[in-house]
């Protein structure tokens, strides 16, 4: 049986994946990816780049109900949704184009220590001075930079761009935590329906498993920013660095154990060999 087969015959642990992925994406503001994945590469059995373009796809949909839930509490700058959209599409479709020529697992741990540095920055100190002082046109030129960034993230990690999004948001320039997790949630439907398209054309998009977790993605992303919607500024940032700490550590360890048996499988071929 095909991957994909197996995919398609697992309905209810699509449906599990894509609920628990869209209501982390709408309580953070991105990052459904982050949970998404595992399911998909666990007890589905997707090849490591079909799952992340698979979770791109589904990741469209619930980041787009989420932003409407927070865009009904929280005004949302449209100049930062412009200026980190255009730099986002362009960094999803290069990281979606570069993303199989990119040693998965290196990549995995590397953004899994980005998430608890970051996480644990906000963690730490309640009270955060912005790095840089955008005004004018500097803002849209910061909001660029940090949307190729993250959209580099997301078309490579499958993770929608939002780790990237909302800790530059909130680190770089001094927005409140709630507006973040908005501006970044519209962010991530431009980011992941560029970086999901290049996916789909270069065949890593699995459309049978994708029936599955949409539906179920959509009204996690809901319930998610609803609870986000009333939790207190510094409530949300502490839950939010916590849960971006647990996925952090969660893609150090997966990428750990992937690459010490690739290693053990390889010595056996060798000793084979021999």
């Amino acid at each position: 049986m095909s991957e994909a087969g197996q995919a398609v015959h697992r309905p209810a642990v699509a449906a599990t994946a894509g609920f628990g992925g869209g209501f982390v994406s709408g309580l953070l503001g991105g990052g459904g990816g982050s949970i998404m994945i595992p399911f998909l590469t666990g007890p589905m059995g997707m090849p490591q780049h079909m799952a992340h373009g698979t979770s791109l796809v589904v990741i469209t949909s619930a980041a787009g109900a989420a932003a409407i839930v927070y865009g009904l509490h929280e005004p949302i700058s449209a100049v930062l949704v412009a200026s980190l959209g255009a730099g986002a599409i362009g960094g999803a479709f290069l990281g979606a184009r570069g993303a199989a020529r990119i040693p998965a697992l290196q990549l995995r741990q590397l953004f899994g220590l980005f998430l608890i540095a970051v996480s644990l920055r906000l963690l730490i100190w309640d009270s955060v001075e912005p790095w840089f002082d955008a005004n004018g046109w500097q803002e849209p030129l910061a909001g660029a930079t940090l949307g190729l960034a993250g959209g580099v993230m997301s078309g490579a990690l499958g993770v929608g761009g939002g780790s990237i999004f909302v800790p530059g948001l909130v680190l770089g320039l001094g927005i409140g935590q709630h507006e973040a997790q908005g501006i970044s949630l519209w962010v991530v439907v431009i980011a992941s329906v560029m970086g999901g398209l290049t996916h789909y054309r270069q065949g890593t998009v699995d459309t049978q498993a994708a029936k599955w977790l949409a539906p179920a993605a959509l009204p996690g992303a809901l319930a998610g920013a609803v609870a986000a919607a009333f939790m207190g500024g510094r409530t949300l940032q502490v839950v939010f660095a916590v849960l971006l700490i647990a996925i952090g550590v969660q893609m150090l360890a997966t990428a750990r154990r992937r690459m010490r048996n690739d290693r053990l499988a390889r010595l056996a071929l060798a000793a084979d060999a021999a």
